[in-house]
């Protein structure tokens, strides 16, 4: 695989990613994400989020992927209402997304195609094929986010926020040492996203599809 054809696959996954994302939210309700916002210290004023798009994003990343606002996810809600109705290519993208977790990331090396090699340090696995055009301009030491494996490439979807190794190796750590080896739960991401938005960390590290500077 060269880099047209990497950038070729990793375009026709997040064009999937967005159509599914797109046909959840009739599964996501205001009042879910009310009150995952008001969680979140977002202010919630008759019945309007007052947040900027970074900060909706983690608020719609709770409601579709985790269990915050209510016992089954959104996401599983969507999976089982298009059950028999999405082409192979959608229904194993749908799979990938619903099999997505969230984790703390130390960017090694660039790839020699594209993207990045990654580290996972809650689950220790290395040498991860990150594949994001806007982190290839911008990666610090690492990031914290929720990622989904597909063909070669791991991707993020919904909020991220990049972290200073500083930050990163003491997230990491604390992590380690209160919950062992493993992803991180829902009421560890809402701490995470707390503790970035409080240092101004939060960002949606925006895919190719939502920005306009060339690469």
């Amino acid at each position: 695989m060269d880099r047209e054809q990497a950038r070729a696959e990793y375009r026709k996954i997040l064009a999937g990613v967005v159509r599914h994302h797109q046909a959840m939210d009739r599964h996501v309700t205001g009042a879910a994400l009310a009150r995952i916002a008001k969680r979140l210290g977002l202010r919630v004023k008759g019945g309007v989020i007052e947040a900027g798009d970074d900060e909706m994003t983690l608020v719609s990343d709770l409601a579709v992927y985790g269990r915050v606002a209510g016992s089954t996810r959104a996401i599983d809600r969507y999976a089982r209402a298009v059950a028999g109705s999405l082409d192979t290519f959608d229904k194993d993208l749908l799979e990938a997304l619903r099999r997505s977790w969230f984790s703390v990331f130390r960017f090694t090396s660039r790839h020699p195609i594209a993207g990045w090699y990654v580290d996972d340090r809650l689950l220790d696995r290395t040498g991860l094929w990150l594949m994001n055009e806007a982190l290839e301009r911008s990666a610090r030491a690492g990031i914290g986010a929720r990622v989904f494996e597909f063909g070669s490439f791991v991707v993020t979807t919904g909020g991220a926020a990049p972290l200073t190794g500083t930050l990163m190796d003491g997230l990491a750590d604390d992590l380690r040492e209160r919950q062992g080896r493993g992803a991180m739960e829902d009421a560890e991401v809402m701490a995470f996203y707390r503790l970035t938005m409080s240092l101004g960390l939060v960002a949606r590290h925006r895919n190719i599809l939502d920005d306009d500077t060339p690469v």
